[in-house]
């Protein structure tokens, strides 16, 4: 004979569900920044990687412009970041740029830019709630006019002036955790581009991406 549930059996099922749900979610909520942060890392280098192979492609050199940053990465209310991936019209000093997709040689007019324009801030095409693109200081980019630009020549080397590269000889970006900031824990990625224009990414924990993997030379441009 088939025993029913009791109103008691029933209610204490669903309280125990309930419970599972709200611990899973807290735990979820309290991981969504990281995970945030990671993804925004890994499209800003399959932007740079995108921005070179492009370079290579068409004999032309091509940048990928920071924009705006969200400062110091030190405040809540402070987060996101825009960035701009753009070609030039010449292989080398450039004098007109054109947002992807590159369209400007059809008219005359930079009418697309569907393509190039990356942005985390709210209600950003890659909105990053609580990720905050940092202040990468001083990046002079080659030649003129290209100020806060990583540039790349048609080989797919970086044509930024030594300068622009760490002590460990990269071109370097960081995005940062701000909700772990907030708890006292330092976790941020870094976003290294070497001279010879090969992309990583290198955590707070520690480096991800190929071993080996070299910094700059001497010259200021390749």
């Amino acid at each position: 004979m088939r025993r029913g549930f009791t109103l008691i059996e029933v209610v204490v099922a669903i309280a125990i569900v309930a419970i599972t749900a709200a611990i899973g979610w807290g735990t979820m909520e309290k991981h969504m920044p990281r995970f945030r942060m990671i993804s925004a890392a890994k499209g800003l280098k399959a932007d740079l990687v995108t921005v070179q192979s492009l370079a290579v492609q068409t004999n032309r050199e091509t940048r990928l412009r920071l924009v705006d940053s969200a400062g110091s990465c030190e405040d809540l209310n402070t987060w996101g970041g825009r960035y701009v991936m753009e070609i030039g019209n010449r292989s080398s000093s450039s004098t007109q740029w054109d947002v992807l997709p590159s369209d400007a040689e059809d008219d005359g007019s930079d009418d697309d830019q569907t393509d190039g324009w990356k942005d985390l801030s709210a209600n950003g095409n890659r909105e990053a709630r609580f990720v905050c693109l940092q202040d990468w200081g001083t990046i002079t980019g080659p030649g003129t006019d290209n100020a806060d630009s990583v540039v790349f020549s048609p080989r797919g080397w970086l044509r930024n002036p030594v300068g622009d590269f760490s002590s460990s000889g990269y071109v370097e970006l960081e995005l940062v955790n701000l909700i772990a900031m907030e708890d006292g824990i330092n976790d941020r990625v870094t976003v290294k581009v070497s001279r010879s224009g090969l992309v990583r990414l290198q955590t707070s924990l520690g480096a991800q991406g190929p071993d080996g993997a070299a910094g700059t030379g001497s010259s200021s441009e390749r």
